[in-house]
């Protein structure tokens, strides 16, 4: 067994680069892509490009897809800190998660600490997720909530053999806060929860007119000084575009280190954008519950 008390191949990592040392690096990783950045974006950009380029090729591994890389210029929301939407939320310390680690383009730990702390802060008695999946959210989630709480979670009827919709909270205590239900998002009957929930997770569409739809119910359920979450920006096409065109009219923020954007619903104003938009002919035809008059209060 090698003597690791002997083995001088860590000792770099005690001390940081020198001046030459950092020059060299960035030299070795200039290409005419760099060059083109510092032409079209300055040299902030420029900087950023070569030392994430260095990263990549010295195997630290691919930079996150979310971040606002230099190349990525076409995201249109603006990103802020969890604690300058959130002012007073207790970011010191995170809460314990359960079954942390997600699948692919699932959400990321740092999410769902995000999306618990906010429960906690809101002190949310009643929360709607569209998009259930294997029902990690749900579950975590549900552990916040205080007495009387519950999640409500909405995905499409599972499909015997092929998935199991929640599997994650079926032996868990927590279970008992979570509610089920087993619809589209174009065709679930909101009505019962109008203007209840303090806060909107959305993640169950990537593609018109699901995205409008799915809108269509945040919109309807959220409180006055409640808070919509969507996911998948930056990652996603479809979420991407569609939000950015809802964020023309509402104050729509990506939340820092995360693909997650954020909706407060804090004000009279913003509350009575959500309704108009409620009328929008894009979001207004993607809903088909039987029944219903669709618009504000229908």
């Amino acid at each position: 067994m090698a003597d690791l008390t002997k083995d001088h191949s860590l000792d770099h990592l005690a001390s940081h680069p020198s001046s030459v040392q950092r020059v060299a690096r960035a030299l070795s990783s200039l290409n005419l892509n760099s060059l083109r950045v510092l032409l079209r974006n300055g040299p902030s950009a420029a900087l950023s490009f070569v030392s994430h380029s260095y990263h990549l090729y010295s195997g630290f591994g691919l930079p996150h897809l979310w971040q606002r890389l230099p190349w990525r210029n076409d995201l249109k929301i603006p990103s802020r800190k969890i604690d300058e939407l959130f002012p007073g939320m207790d970011c010191t310390r995170s809460p314990e998660l359960l079954f942390p680690f997600p699948r692919n383009l699932g959400v990321l730990p740092q999410e769902l600490i995000v999306l618990t702390k906010v429960v906690d802060h809101l002190k949310a008695k009643r929360v709607v997720e569209f998009g259930t999946a294997e029902g990690r959210t749900a579950l975590n989630i549900a552990l916040h909530l205080p007495p009387g709480g519950e999640i409500i979670t909405l995905d499409l009827p599972p499909v015997p053999g092929q998935n199991e919709v929640g599997f994650f909270y079926w032996d868990q205590p927590a279970k008992t806060r979570i509610k089920q239900i087993f619809a589209s998002v174009d065709s679930w009957d909101y009505r019962p929860y109008r203007a209840s929930a303090e806060l909107v997770f959305c993640d169950a569409c990537d593609r018109m007119p699901g995205l409008a739809a799915e809108a269509y119910q945040a919109f309807s359920v959220v409180k006055p000084g409640g808070v919509i979450l969507r996911h998948d920006y930056s990652t996603a096409e479809g979420p991407t575009r569609f939000w950015e065109w809802l964020a023309r009219e509402l104050p729509v923020f990506q939340i820092e280190g995360t693909v997650m954007l954020c909706l407060r619903v804090d004000s009279e104003e913003v509350y009575k954008k959500t309704q108009a938009l409620l009328e929008h002919p894009l979001l207004k035809n993607s809903i088909h519950i039987a029944g219903a008059s669709r618009g504000p209060g229908g």
